[in-house]
């Protein structure tokens, strides 16, 4: 099986949830962005500081789990789930409720200065090989943001004629938002779905 088995296309940014393996054997979960490089292999640019980065460069490899469970994303965003809520395999850990998961290596490993919207500040870029895939449902679909981008800008576009003063501007402010995510992590349908909302929403500056 390669990444196109589990639904990851080339160049698309999927939200994931990376589990590592802390120095004192317990597992550690966290929602990561991925980007599918190729067929068997994937980018994470990860802020310095995290307990995840201090893993991978530890143990070089990971586990990226896909799903759709909104569960698994809050508890490993404010804490991380139970450790029952983990099952092992070579070594590493995976999330029992994910719907795949993705065995990886590390390949390269470096720390770079970024600069974005949030300031300047050192991200580790981390390329990594997928050695093994383990689908554990049929169906498998990773969560790409830009579909759901499409589909908020879309709701803004048609209450466009219901809104005016501070609600029209705060519209404006976040249909900016949303084109900016689309365009980042979309695939070129998801681009070309957003321009579409763009140019209709243009007749109302």
């Amino acid at each position: 099986m390669n990444l196109e088995s589990v639904g990851m296309e080339r160049g698309l940014l999927y939200e994931t949830v990376v589990t590592t393996r802390n120095e004192d054997g317990t597992p550690n979960a966290a929602p990561m962005g991925v980007i599918c490089k190729n067929e068997n292999e994937v980018v994470l640019y990860l802020h310095q500081g995290s307990q995840t980065v201090r893993n991978i460069k530890l143990e070089e490899k990971f586990v990226v789990n896909i799903t759709k469970d909104p569960m698994i994303f809050v508890e490993s965003t404010l804490g991380n789930p139970s450790e029952e809520s983990f099952e092992h395999f070579n070594n590493e850990f995976y999330l029992k409720g994910t719907d795949a998961f993705l065995y990886v290596e590390v390949t390269r490993l470096r720390d770079v200065e970024r600069e974005d919207q949030f300031g300047v500040s050192t991200t580790t870029v981390i390329n990594a090989e997928v050695k093994e895939i383990v689908k554990k449902k049929e169906h498998v679909e990773p969560l790409n943001r830009a579909i759901y981008g499409v589909i908020e800008g879309l709701v803004y576009l048609t209450r466009m004629d219901m809104v005016s003063g501070d609600m029209e501007k705060l519209y404006r402010h976040r249909m900016k938002e949303i084109s900016r995510i689309v365009n980042k992590v979309g695939s070129v349908e998801h681009k070309k779905a957003m321009k579409k909302i763009s140019e209709a929403f243009s007749k109302y500056e």
